[in-house]
């Protein structure tokens, strides 16, 4: 049998070097259906922070779409960083548009500096999935929102996603597990879909 080629994820965790800026250029350009579906889950704020930015598709779908908003994008990958604020160049230089190095369960903002907190495609990766939603909900306003999209559902893969999942030691949550994760965080309203034509699946809830 021909082992799998997990060349162009190698580095989804942390994207770098040539073969990581590919990989979030490309998820830049193919995940914006899951990032659509996503944001339907919830309300947006004029403050938002996207954890796990890659290379800033999300953030600047946004900016466009809510003028007012002022928008903050996180990575652990400084090649993320660096490719997010050149892609968002025109935003970042207006003022309306940052990005930082740092990650989950150790955000460098204040209690309650967020309307609005989302991540896609981001939560396989984090090394304390509890902790990092205690964090999120920590820094989001009262009453604000956070959201997360994902392409791989735990029980919901295929070979080739299974696959990928046992070679990058991904953290895949089923539904349930998901929604337990997200009301012990101390989340409220808290809602989790699964999408089965794309097996996708969305958490949302309020703090």
């Amino acid at each position: 049998m021909t082992e799998p080629d997990f060349s162009n994820v190698e580095t989804a965790g942390c994207p770098a070097g040539d073969a990581g800026r590919d990989m979030i250029l490309r998820m830049n350009r193919e995940h914006g259906p899951l990032r659509a579906w996503g944001f339907a889950h919830i309300p947006v704020g004029r403050s938002m922070l996207d954890v796990g930015c890659g290379a800033g598709a999300a953030l600047r779908e946004l900016a466009e779409r809510y003028p007012e908003a002022v928008l903050t994008g996180c990575d652990i990958s400084p090649l993320a960083v660096e490719t997010a604020t050149a892609l968002n160049e025109d935003f970042v230089k207006a003022g309306r548009m940052r990005f930082l190095q740092c990650g989950v369960p150790d955000l460098p903002f204040g209690d309650g500096a967020f309307d609005t907190v989302f991540s896609v495609e981001s939560l396989y990766f984090w090394p304390d999935q509890a902790a990092g939603l205690r964090e999120i909900r920590r820094v989001l306003v009262p009453g604000g929102w956070f959201m997360t999209a994902l392409e791989m559902a735990g029980g919901a893969m295929n070979e080739r996603q299974l696959a990928i999942v046992e070679h990058l030691k991904m953290r895949c949550p089923t539904q349930a597990e998901l929604r337990d994760l997200m009301l012990e965080a101390g989340f409220a309203d808290v809602s989790v879909e699964f999408e089965p034509e794309h097996r996708w699946l969305c958490a949302a809830g309020r703090k």
